[in-house]
């Protein structure tokens, strides 16, 4: 999954919400389908696993991502796009505002610290 070429080239048109988890489920292997129970913990009979961090809690603690289906308890959870902490990451990218005439540097060259390229002499 390359995402920086989709980053390049979006719009400013693409910024919508529904759009944005269009791309997301386009991109993003589905691990569980929708209503798909968290996986039970061995040792207990109430207990399930968060996918995500594998520590066990009640079902009332996770919550399942709707792009991957992955089950997260509620420290691998970002409410802000309701995603679990590895969607809402991917999500983050792509939100992010890349200039339409970027092109990657030249490989023989690095960057230093004040952003004027340098010469690699290795």
């Amino acid at each position: 999954m390359n995402l920086k070429d989709r980053l390049i080239r979006r719009s400013k048109d693409d910024l919508s919400p529904g759009k944005m988890y269009q791309v997301l489920k386009s991109q993003v292997h589905r691990v569980r389908k929708e209503n798909e129970p968290p996986t039970r913990d061995p040792e207990s009979f109430s207990r399930y696993v968060c996918d995500l961090c594998h520590s066990s809690g009640p079902l009332s603690g996770l919550r399942q991502c709707v792009i991957c289906g992955r089950w997260g308890c509620s420290s691998c959870w970002h409410d802000d796009y309701y995603l679990c902490r590895s969607c809402s990451g991917i999500m983050n990218l792509l939100l992010i505002d890349v200039p339409a005439n970027s092109s990657p540097s030249d490989p023989g060259k690095k960057d230093d610290s004040e952003g004027f390229p340098v010469e690699d002499h290795t």
